[in-house]
């Protein structure tokens, strides 16, 4: 009973903040979303919220690499991908606790290269591929 209890006061105190936040016409859009978007793995609901709206291809993109990723990998280098705040973000965000760099002229030891769209970079060997992106090792 405390924790429906305890669910039901964080639903209202949201529910008040967005009041608060938002225009009254938005909460219909953002309870259809959240109903169709709950019940489902976590990557389809991030995909449907509004932190990949701005480019839910890219978000799309960083999941397929985070998943084909070798474990081996201590960090990730992302080519194609503008170098504006959002996409680092999101970037670090997908691949944590891995660390992320947008485009370094040379990838350090143990890093893989994520492409974004375009090809790998040449002389590197694929290691993973899919539609809109791949994952690719420097030359020896």
């Amino acid at each position: 009973m405390t924790r429906r209890l305890a669910a039901g006061s964080v639903a209202a105190a949201l529910l008040f903040l967005v009041y608060l936040w938002q225009p009254w016409s938005e909460l219909p859009r953002r309870v259809r979303s959240l109903a169709r978007f709950a019940p489902r793995e976590l990557a389809v609901r991030r995909l449907g919220g509004s932190g990949t709206a701005f480019d839910r291809n890219f978000f799309a993109f960083l999941e397929n690499a985070r998943r084909r990723l070798p474990a081996s990998a201590t960090g990730v280098a992302i080519y194609g991908a503008p170098d504006a705040e959002p996409y680092v973000y999101l970037a670090n965000y997908a691949l944590a606790p891995r660390s992320v760099r947008m485009a370094p002229d040379r990838l350090p030891p143990g890093w893989i290269a994520a492409i974004y769209g375009g090809g790998p970079p040449p002389g590197s060997r694929i290691v993973a591929q899919w539609k809109g992106g791949a994952l690719a090792k420097p030359p020896r």
